[in-house]
């Protein structure tokens, strides 16, 4: 309904052109568009500080159909970096590491220890919890 023709019929092609509707045409912030799509569930929202609530609330409202419900882990690349976010009930695995200025993310420790013996800092963000590594120079997504 928005000019995208989804010809792979894949879950990564719909998610990779929402990012693009979000960012580029409605020119939300990146973090906002990931929030969007695998925002907190209410009874998560409601325990949390007024003004995080508020904007929880109206980016689930407005947004709503930007919801991607189901298991999902994507990494995308784009001009300022590289985002990856998993489904917010953390269906599928998502493992972010750092070693100095590198930033390595995949769904398990063991292919990041591949490439990198020996990371500085290994997590496995929270379902929903963007992880955003930003080229250098660039201030904010």
């Amino acid at each position: 309904m928005f000019g995208y023709k989804c010809t792979l019929q894949t879950d990564t092609e719909v998610i990779t052109y929402m990012i693009d509707l979000l960012v580029r045409r409605h020119k939300l912030p990146m973090g906002i568009a990931l929030t969007a799509m695998a925002a907190p569930l209410w009874n998560e929202i409601e325990r949390m500080e007024p003004d995080k609530q508020e904007l929880l609330k109206s980016i689930r409202s407005v947004y709503s159909n930007a919801l991607v419900n189901g298991p999902f882990s994507i990494i995308l690349g784009f001009n300022k970096g590289i985002v990856a976010l998993n489904d917010r009930i953390k269906l599928r695995p998502l493992v972010a590491a750092t070693k100095g200025d590198f930033v390595f993310i995949a769904s398990e420790e063991s292919a990041i220890r591949v490439v990198c013996p020996d990371p500085d800092r290994v997590w496995a963000p929270m379902g929903g919890e963007p992880v955003i590594a930003l080229l250098e120079g660039v201030e904010s997504v």
